[in-house]
């Protein structure tokens, strides 16, 4: 009896394995493809490379259209704009010649470029034990498209070049270059496949949706090309889940406006690796040409499932609805649903979303092409049509039922309603939709009461807009008691056009209704009441706002009153006392100056000392701060090498003299 529950428990855990198992071969899609638009405004980009003002552009440029599979405009001409840089021996380093043979390369056509001599600058560079990582890339990518074979001793020594490198500066630069170069080296870039898996540990995460390295887009391409590249050459698939691989290219097609010649390149480089690797190519799912809305007009929903460049995949794939689920409600109106080929685009697929007649409102829409799958969303549209509209007037105080006149769409109300300021306007109106015949609400109801007021200049629209709620039963009323209202229309009494808009983001036909049209009789302003008139005709009459300012100058601040001449001189005197005191008592005291040394360290010392006290004399009565450093920069160096070269000669003298 114990029996059958165990199998029972056995036959359940299976299935939500093998659920599990499925669900784990189910890929994300890309959020977005390479549109035709986005590859001609990459050309754009590229164009400029193309007027020969230096090889790097060059290179970049023609590389762009090759992966655009684009023809090379003037492709003679910069043949020999190659040819003629190539033969620049003194001026050649690796990543030029790199970019000219690159280049080169990629046009096909071109002639012979001086390979002896190029293989020989390329040689040394890789020969040489203290070439950098770059240097390294640059050198055996250009050996290797001039048709050059590495060594096996050359090679080891690269090897072990490399690993020296890794262990001293592992940034992803070098890491990205050095994939590149052990794609080329055969066996002996094993080494670097190791390294993959912490490479791919290191990238940055953003949002959930994107994948980069730090870098941005130009060391991401370098290392994903890097990575497909030495994976490609020995025929191992790298460890990049292909969720990561989706997160990767979401980022690089995330960069579809970049604007330099170098980073267009570059991502349709690592794109076109992407598109073209041997172990997983991502698949875009999405709406076809960005149309989510369906509606009795239009009722297919159009996706696009496609490669990154948006292109055909080479099996056609079975597209399935697995679900759609109403944003409002959760409720599932949809469940494995297929969708049907185009026969006109092999990348479109079809499915009548109409025929399930869901209610207006926004859906998820889960979607399954082969092993990829997606969520789209789709917008279900409905029209309106007015179920019945009442206007009229009633009392302010509520004392008698208010007198409501039925309008039919779209007339107007052929005769004008009057209201003063002991009434209130009053509408009620109804909405259905045509879909089901059933009261609706929409999230714009408005009333609008709009009136042109002459003033001297010109015609002056002067509008007020109300919102008008719904009650339980989903039917619409406004009111307007006009005395309270007063300073809302700045008390501009007269004939007023009312109108109704109606608007939804699910509506096909939101519109526009002018109603009727209401004499509004305001009472008289108030010595109390002080109105903005600019806040009603209008801020353009308000000059002060919209006409040219004076022009903002800095200016410093003013320098204080100077004392009068008299004080100052006084005062300069004073300051000068204690000078002339010292002079006073070295001629009273007889000072014996015979000891002066008569040398030039002596005679530039205390001029120089002189010079520094004049010049704060001087600092004080006109020059500036800023001035002042410059000229005590020169004097005060003199007089310290002076002073230094005194103070020597004075201790010397004294030495000897004991």
């Amino acid at each position: 009896m114990k029996f059958f529950p165990t199998v029972q428990w056995m036959i359940v855990v299976a299935s939500v394995l093998g659920i599990s198992l499925a669900a784990t071969d189910i890929t994300p899609s890309t959020n977005f493809y390479l549109t035709e638009n986005d590859k001609l405004r990459l050309l754009k980009v590229l164009e400029p490379g193309l007027q020969l003002n230096d090889v790097q552009s060059t290179y970049y440029a023609v590389l762009g259209y090759k992966l655009l599979d684009k023809a090379v405009p003037n492709s003679s001409d910069v043949c020999k704009y190659l040819i003629q840089n190539a033969g620049m021996d003194s001026n050649m380093t690796p990543e030029s010649i790199f970019f000219i043979t690159s280049a080169w390369q990629s046009i096909g056509s071109c002639q012979l470029l001086p390979v002896s001599s190029l293989s020989k600058i390329l040689s040394e560079v890789i020969e040489k034990d203290t070439s950098t990582v770059p240097d390294l890339y640059h050198a055996i990518s250009a050996y290797i498209v001039l048709s050059q074979k590495l060594s096996q001793s050359t090679t080891s020594k690269v090897v072990k070049v490399l690993q020296a490198a890794l262990k001293k500066d592992d940034n992803f630069l070098n890491v990205g270059y050095i994939y590149h170069i052990a794609a080329n080296l055969g066996a002996a870039g094993d080494f670097a496949l190791d390294k993959i898996e912490d490479t791919i540990i290191q990238a940055d995460e953003i949002d959930g949706r994107f994948l980069r390295f730090e870098g941005g887009l130009s060391v991401t391409s370098l290392l994903v090309t890097g990575i497909a590249k030495l994976s490609a050459a020995r025929k191992k698939p790298p460890p990049v889940t292909p969720e990561q691989i989706v997160k990767i290219t979401n980022y690089l097609l995330s960069r579809h406006l970049v604007q330099s010649i170098k980073g267009a390149a570059m991502l349709l480089s690592a794109l076109k690796t992407i598109a073209n690797n041997d172990f997983n190519k991502p698949i875009c799912i999405t709406l076809a040409e960005g149309k989510n809305a369906v509606s009795a007009k239009q009722t297919l929903v159009n996706i696009k499932v496609s490669d990154i460049f948006g292109n055909s995949l080479p099996t056609v794939p079975t597209v399935i609805a697995n679900s759609a689920t109403s944003l409002d409600d959760d409720v599932v109106v949809i469940n494995k649903k297929s969708f049907t080929p185009s026969p006109k685009d092999k990348t479109i697929f079809t499915m009548n979303f109409m025929e399930i007649k869901p209610n207006r409102g926004f859906y998820k829409v889960a979607i399954q092409a082969g092993s990829v799958s997606t969520t789209v969303a789709v917008k279900v549209l409905s029209e309106v049509k007015l179920d019945y509209l009442e206007i009229g007037t009633g009392d302010a105080d509520q004392t008698t039922q208010s007198k409501l006149i039925k309008i039919t769409y779209p007339k107007k109300l052929d005769h004008k309603i009057e209201a003063d300021s002991q009434q209130k306007l009053v509408m009620k109106f109804s909405l259905l939709d045509i879909t089901n015949s059933k009261s609706m609400r929409v999230h714009q109801a408005f009333i609008r009461l709009s009136k042109l007021i002459k003033s001297v200049e010109e015609k002056q629209l002067h509008e007020v807009i109300f919102v008008a709620e719904p009650d339980a039963s989903n039917i619409y009323k406004f009111e307007m008691p006009v005395g309270s209202e007063a300073q809302t229309f700045g008390y501009y009494s007269g004939e007023y056009d009312v109108d109704l808009i109606v608007g939804d983001a699910v509506l096909n036909n939101s519109f526009q209704w002018r109603v009727a049209t209401v004499d509004l009789k305001f009472p008289e302003q108030t010595g109390n009441e002080v109105v903005n008139m600019n806040k009603f005709v209008g801020y353009s009459k308000n000059s002060a706002i919209f006409t040219p300012k004076s022009e903002i100058k800095h200016m410093f601040r003013e320098p204080e009153k100077r004392p009068p001449v008299f004080m100052s001189n006084v005062f300069t005197g004073l300051c000068l006392a204690p000078l002339l005191l010292l002079f006073i008592l070295w001629a009273t005291l007889d000072v014996n100056i015979s000891k002066f040394p008569c040398s030039l360290s002596a005679i530039i010392f205390h001029f120089g000392l002189g010079g520094i006290f004049v010049l704060f004399g001087i600092f004080w009565l006109k020059l500036n701060m800023f001035v002042t450093l410059q000229y005590l920069l020169g004097l005060g160096i003199a007089t310290f090498l002076a002073g230094s070269k005194l103070l020597s000669h004075i201790a010397s003298n004294q030495k000897a003299s004991r």
